[in-house]
Parts: C-alpha cells; structure tokens; sequence
C-alpha cells in the first residue's frame, strides 16, 4: 500500500513552475492508479505556514516536513510516494527512512552528481545526489536530519544523457554503478546485484528523464520486480510547459509500473 506525500513547493515557493507538478498528478488520478482493493492510495498535503525564506533554508524547511511524513507513511506500514517539485526532496525523504542498507536507484536526464567546485550553475539540484552519498553540504544534510550517507557502492544510476564535464569526471572517479541512456543492456544484472547488498532502495523518477528513453515506463516495472522499493520519489514536471496534458498521461503510465502485476 502507497501513501502519497504532495510536496508542491519550487525553491520555497508553493504551487509555482514544477511546484504544481504533484497537484497536477493528483489530479489525473495517481491515487486511484497506486490504490489496492479499489480503494486509493492515502494522499498526505505538505503545508508549510508562514515560509518566506528561499535558497538553502527554504530548503531546510521543506525538507524537515518531508521527513516527519514519510516517517508516518512507515509507521503506518505504507510506501512513501513524494510528489515534488524539485529533486533536493530526496534529502528528506531519505531522512525518514529506517531501512539500515539502504540503496538509491535514480532514473534521471541529469546525475545530479555536482559539487560546488564543478557546478557551473550553482543549482544545488544538480547536487542532490552528491549530498547523498556525502560529497557535499554536509551541513544542510544534517540540518534536515538525514544522519547516515548511503554509500556510493548502493547507488544505481540510468537512462541519463545530460552530462558536464566535471560532473562526468567525478562519476568516473566514483563507485556509483552508472548506466547511460545509451548503454542500459547491464541494468538488469546492476539491479540484481545491487539486491544482494541492500534492504531496499529509494527509486527516485526525476521526470524529465522520459524524453530520452523508449517506452520508459519498462524502467519502472524492472526496479519494482528487482529489489524492494521502500520509498518513491516523483519530481520535476512542470505543467505549465505540458501543453494538452501529454507529459501527464506519459507519467502517470510510468507510474503504473509501481503497481504489483497480478497474479
């Protein structure tokens, strides 16, 4: 059973470009589609009162709510589905999580493996992933109150095609088990690996990742019968730029790949 978190903030600001995203999904049905027994999925509303900062401690804020629901999503004995606006909600929805080995599988255009030295943006979103596995802001990380970094050794990385330099660099030099979207052929056998290693996995499905693969909804399904999915986290999809809803109907097809085949 899904409980689905809406998270619908972009940079401290709710309900604005990606920010309407998680809405926009609620709204096509996703917890009619996660539900079980012709029942929906359970929907839990992130609000924030009075959020007025922006930059890193908007960020603080938001993740710190993130995490007090995905731990009751647990408690509840349901997997947490963040819909978000931005990727940085994988801090605190990690933070929530009780699973001792756990593992990442990150479906993404981006790695989002920057550090402050190689970022030439700046954009901390092209850091989430080296926040993770504690490569860099250690200090935000611990402010949200994520405690333990997820080695790279249990981060599975795919269907990406958008890298920097410095970024593809640090990749190389890194024991993440990275898998282009031209070179997906060993995904399968990384998955059944990385099975061997860990409790379960944060899937993280940054949606941008879609306009690069063929019939990306495969990618979905393939994680969820590999390793146990212990939380999911859906991000990035701006309405305003899906004219007629077409990203919307290919996202919520995605989706459909968390739910359990039937026997």
């Amino acid at each position: 059973m899904y409980t689905i978190i809406e998270v619908p903030f972009h940079l401290g600001l709710e309900n604005v470009a990606v920010g309407k995203g998680p809405r926009e999904l609620l709204a096509g049905g996703l917890d009619q589609l996660l539900g079980t027994h012709g029942m929906p999925a359970v929907v839990s509303h992130v609000r924030l009162r009075d959020l007025r900062s922006q930059g890193p401690d908007s960020i603080v804020d938001v993740n710190r709510v993130v995490k007090h629901a995905v731990q009751q999503a647990v408690e509840e004995e349901t997997i947490p589905v963040v819909l978000a606006g931005n990727c940085n909600s994988a801090v605190g929805t990690i933070a929530g999580l009780e699973t001792l080995r756990l593992g990442i599988v990150w479906l993404d255009r981006h790695p989002d493996f920057h550090t402050p030295e190689t970022s030439i943006s700046g954009n901390i979103e092209g850091m989430t992933l080296a926040i993770l596995t504690g490569h860099c802001h250690e200090e935000l990380r611990e402010r949200i109150g994520m405690e333990r970094i997820v080695s790279e050794h249990d981060v599975v990385l795919a269907c990406f095609w958008d890298v920097e330099q410095g970024e593809k660099e640090r990749l190389e030099d890194s024991w993440i088990n990275a898998h282009p979207v031209d070179s997906l052929g060993l995904l399968p056998v990384a998955l059944d690996q990385l099975r061997e290693r860990v409790d379960g996995v944060y899937l993280h499905i940054d949606t941008d990742f879609l306009e690069g693969v063929e019939n990306p909804e495969r990618f979905v399904s393939l994680v969820r019968e590999s390793v146990p999915v212990v939380a999911v986290g859906v991000t990035n999809y701006n309405p305003d730029l899906d004219t007629g809803g077409l990203l919307r109907r290919e996202i919520l097809k995605v989706l459909e790949g968390l739910r359990p085949r039937v026997q």
